[in-house]
């Protein structure tokens, strides 16, 4: 596809669309090129600020990421905290995160025989106590439940998770864990089984200009709460975020053609005797 240098810096442009398909929702993001942002507007120059700008850019990427994970992988699941006795809390983060770590992996070798262990996992420092914890998120599984009490003890809080605004509050707040630690006592990340399916994702340019308000294709919903747009001064773009959700299909009847076919034949058999007696009336004897 060739296009004019006119058409790259003009009102018509083009922009890239890339979408991640995970399950029934759809994550859906355009943004245009630097080389062809919003008219007559230059990516604003580099300052300090642009540091916290590209941490709160790095940190929505997470907690996006996170969110398609949960979608695809912990329908209706489980979001548990793991805590320490106070007698038997550990000093140092790099302590949390090790047994963290072990307990991840023991938690594997026990139950892989029975069924594959999927899990999203994350140290956490409380802000109030500075009290090291951890969260994680599983299956749906109460057999997971059980083990996860056998081996880590009675000090865990378990909440079910809700599909309600596609898990995005909690992917935000496993995103904002990770940043408490970067800021302040080195930093975090987050631990994943590598069993995780993966978004599907597709990218395209398409021609001409972005328009104001999100595309929803035939069968989808618009989830109204994530759409996300504006100009980046920072790097210089137009862009724009949204979520779709595909439509529930309707339950259809069963069809299992005896019904039907008892009253063509109760029609056919009605239309018949009426035929008949029309007959009778105009017949000649």
């Amino acid at each position: 596809m060739t296009l004019s240098t006119k058409n790259m810096t003009g009102e018509s442009g083009m922009y890239i669309n890339k979408v991640q398909i995970a399950g029934d929702y759809v994550l859906v993001s355009n943004y245009t090129h630097r080389g062809f942002g919003a008219p007559h507007r230059k990516r604003r120059p580099k300052t300090r600020e642009s540091t916290k700008a590209m941490s709160d850019y790095n940190r929505k990427k997470r907690a996006e990421k996170l969110q398609l994970l949960m979608i695809l992988n912990f329908d209706c699941g489980y979001h548990i905290t793991l805590d320490y006795p106070k007698d038997q809390r550990p000093e140092t983060y790099e302590e949390a995160e090790e047994n963290l770590k072990r307990f991840l992996y023991a938690m594997s070798r026990k139950v892989r025989q029975i069924k594959p262990f999927k899990y999203i996992a994350i140290t956490e420092r409380g802000k109030k106590r500075e009290a090291l914890h951890h969260h994680m998120v599983i299956e749906g599984d109460p057999f997971l439940l059980r083990e996860i009490t056998r081996l880590w003890g009675n000090h865990i809080k378990i909440s079910q998770m809700y599909e309600e605004g596609a898990y995005e509050d909690l992917a935000e707040y496993f995103a904002k864990i990770e940043t408490k630690e970067e800021q302040t006592k080195g930093k975090s990340k987050y631990h994943r089984s590598r069993n995780l399916k993966k978004p599907t994702e597709r990218s395209r340019i398409v021609a001409g200009k972005l328009k104001d308000e999100p595309v929803v294709p035939k069968g989808y919903d618009l989830m109204e709460d994530t759409v996300r747009g504006g100009f980046n001064e920072y790097v210089g773009i137009r862009y724009q975020k949204y979520m779709i959700k595909k439509q529930p299909l309707k339950a259809k009847k069963p069809d299992f053609g005896f019904k039907e076919k008892q009253k063509s034949d109760l029609k056919r058999r009605k239309k018949c005797t009426i035929w008949e007696s029309i007959k009778k009336i105009f017949r000649r004897d």
